[in-house]
């Protein structure tokens, strides 16, 4: 176990989600925090943290993880950065807005003693972690076909001109919100060697501002996948979704279905319809801030994970910069495609 003090860059997801679920988890400590403008900081508590230059979180040795919570394609520089200055690194989803950059990153990380892990939380969602153990003990035999469904209603008209809606700066569905999702498929069932895909752009708009769909990013995407181990995969998600469903996922196996439903439920049928119930419990479920979600629960498990195996070298767990890199090839593949 390790005890990490912390500089986190960037406002936004960062203050909102990241700074409580710092202040939530024992052996991890915040002590900057930056953004480009102070007016950004909703929360006065965390004006004591504020410098306005980033440098001065990476030159102080004390610390040493740092979150990186900008936009995408900001990543690479804040990265590169406290790499030089071998500090630990948990930088958010996506890693980058494109490969090129991801590239370089990796090059530049060659040889490091320090962790770079990129912020998937959903792997250390106790269901998940549940299904990956029954998916590998061959529970319900060999897999033939794993589904995983993400549909929600998050466009926020109101800010239209921030890095979501610009696809160059990491923006829209399939590299917001589908690098977790494809990062689950890998995770759950190994590597993904043939995709194809459709996306589309169903951005709705109130009082004729037009201006969002000349954006061009995509507000929905299926994918179809082979892995290499054999059995097919999907994936389908959208962000104009008249309610949110939360994340469904369905494993279909020689011997039976396993099912997580919105989240919370973890179902085994077999071949003759036997139902097991198998949910885990979320301890987290009704912790103010939190436990508001299974995005932020998940999150603090992640940072639980990493306080407590710190000098684990191969932590399978977690989302390094090589798998990452594994679900941007496949971004990228997903988002050439003019069909």
């Amino acid at each position: 176990m390790k005890n990490f003090v912390v500089g986190v860059l960037g406002a936004g997801f960062g203050e909102r989600v990241v700074i409580p679920c710092i202040n939530y988890v024992d052996g991890i400590r915040l002590k900057y925090f930056y953004c480009r403008n102070r007016k950004n900081i909703k929360n006065k508590k965390n004006l004591k943290f504020y410098v306005n230059d980033y440098k001065k979180i990476l030159k102080e040795k004390e610390i040493n993880l740092i979150f990186i919570e900008t936009p995408p394609y900001t990543h690479k520089k804040f990265l590169i950065d406290s790499i030089k200055y071998k500090k630990n690194v948990i930088c958010e989803k996506p890693l980058a807005s494109n490969l090129k950059d991801i590239n370089i990153m990796s090059k530049v990380a060659k040889n490091r003693k320090n962790f770079i892990y990129v912020n998937h939380q959903l792997r250390f969602d106790p269901n998940i972690i549940k299904l990956r153990e029954l998916i590998r003990k061959r529970v319900i035999g060999k897999i033939n076909y794993i589904n995983v469904e993400y549909h929600t209603n998050m466009i926020d008209e109101k800010n239209v001109n921030n890095w979501w809606f610009n696809k160059n700066q990491g923006g829209g569905q399939v590299l917001a919100i589908g690098s977790h999702l494809i990062d689950l498929l890998i995770f759950l069932n190994g590597d993904i060697i043939n995709i194809n895909s459709l996306k589309g752009n169903f951005l709705k708009y109130k009082n004729n501002k037009r201006h969002l769909w000349k954006k061009k990013i995509e507000s929905f995407f299926t994918l179809i996948c082979k892995f290499k181990n054999g059995s097919i995969g999907s994936v389908n998600s959208s962000c104009v979704s008249s309610s949110d469903s939360g994340l469904n996922i369905t494993v279909s196996g020689e011997k039976g279905t396993i099912k997580i439903l919105n989240f919370e439920k973890l179902i085994i049928e077999n071949s003759e319809g036997k139902l097991k119930r198998l949910h885990q419990k979320d301890k987290l479920k009704n912790v103010p801030i939190v436990g508001m979600n299974p995005w932020r629960s998940s999150m603090v498990r992640f940072l639980k994970y990493i306080v407590k195996n710190s000098n684990d070298k191969k932590n399978l767990l977690c989302a390094d910069i090589l798998q990452a890199k594994k679900t941007q090839i496949i971004m990228n593949k997903i988002l050439n495609n003019k069909g």
